[in-house]
């Protein structure tokens, strides 16, 4: 789909470190949760911010996970009109549809790059010494970041395909 060399090898860097992030993510996890049942188990201990550490990188894995989604055209997707339409709309049928999907999470961005300016200027923390807006900041980053793939697949969709 993508004819120019320069861009392909752009667009791979940026295919590498979303999937390096998740792959990333997932290890958080699993080294604190291991970490935190050997305490609990063996220790009568535990991390005091593991549970909401874990809870912060769930969130940012699935959002992480959703841009992936995004890009490989895996993610939600409800597509009930090219069931009827005929086959010369269904192309067009599917860029309005994508050109929704950015529309929507444009304006998820919006209100949530509000949400964490407001959690800025609350100056509270999740915890440890790290401020909750810093935490739910994925929320913004991967809104736009899908919002802008939706909208850049829109204009360049041909039957079938992505921003592979």
């Amino acid at each position: 789909m993508l004819k120019d060399n320069y861009t392909k090898r752009i667009l791979n860097v940026i295919y590498r470190i979303e999937d390096n992030f998740v792959v990333l993510l997932l290890s958080g996890i699993l080294i604190v949760s291991i970490i935190q049942i050997t305490l609990r188990n063996f220790f009568d201990s535990g991390l005091i911010w593991g549970d909401s550490l874990l809870s912060v990188l769930v969130l940012w894995l699935g959002l992480a996970g959703s841009i992936v989604a995004s890009r490989q055209g895996k993610h939600i997707n409800i597509d009930i009109l090219s069931q009827y339409l005929p086959q010369k709309y269904y192309v067009l049928s599917k860029k309005i549809g994508y050109l929704f999907a950015s529309s929507i999470c444009i304006l998820i961005t919006y209100y949530s790059l509000e949400f964490v300016v407001n959690e800025y200027f609350l100056n509270e923390y999740a915890f440890s010494s790290i401020p909750v807006w810093l935490t739910e900041s994925i929320i913004p980053l991967a809104f736009s970041v899908m919002g802008i793939r939706f909208f850049l697949i829109s204009l360049l969709y041909k039957s079938g395909s992505t921003l592979k």
